[in-house]
């Protein structure tokens, strides 16, 4: 048995990929995205959300994407989209063992796309199955915000990542990137344990 240490910067990287693979996973998340309809059927929605550029049959395929592992959003875009990106810091490393590290899930979207109503994608009808009461009308990031809360706080023990728990102070706050779009920003305080114990067969 031997005891590895991962590099503070490599699990701030890491975390993040982790946390967009559980977003990509959540069926209501993915809906209130709203991603574009893959522009071949070698492509996937997570694709689509994620960005890229593909070569199929000698053609090429580029997709900016909406959900990134960084501060983004291009204010070039024609399209009206909502957006995520998921960052970390390290705001502590105590006695070299604990580091605490901050997550942030900013999540913003076009002005014209913030209200949800009855012909909207998705509809008032499809947010109440999800389970919100949200009357003539619903605010697409607060709903987001609070789906993404909750895909949180039901793995609240991430396998690989340690406790997340909501920051004590501004946990939530306005985030408006530019004048083209509103959001706010969720954060969260992670504690990891940097001593991993790992079998080792000579």
């Amino acid at each position: 048995m031997i005891k590895v240490i991962m590099s503070n910067l490599y699990n701030a990287s890491r975390y993040k990929n982790v946390i967009i693979n559980l977003l990509l996973k959540n069926n209501d998340f993915v809906t209130l995205m709203n991603p574009q309809k893959p522009p071949h059927n070698q492509l996937e929605i997570q694709d689509m959300l994620l960005g890229g550029t593909w070569f199929i049959d000698r053609k090429k395929y580029e997709v900016q994407g909406q959900l990134f592992d960084h501060n983004f959003v291009d204010d070039t875009t024609d399209e009206e989209k909502t957006f995520v990106f998921v960052e970390t810091d390290i705001n502590m490393i105590r006695q070299n063992i604990f580091t605490d590290f901050g997550l942030y899930i900013c999540i913003f979207t076009s002005k014209s796309l913030i209200r949800i109503t009855d012909d909207t994608v998705p509809s008032i009808n499809e947010v109440e199955g999800m389970g919100y009461e949200v009357g003539h009308y619903g605010n697409r990031i607060d709903i987001l915000c609070d789906t993404v809360d909750r895909i949180l706080k039901g793995n609240r023990k991430i396998k690989g990542i340690g406790n997340i728990e909501p920051a004590e102070r501004g946990f939530c706050t306005l985030y408006s990137p530019n004048n083209k779009y509103y959001g706010k920003c969720l954060k969260y305080n992670v504690t990891n344990l940097n001593e991993v114990e790992n079998s080792c067969e000579n």
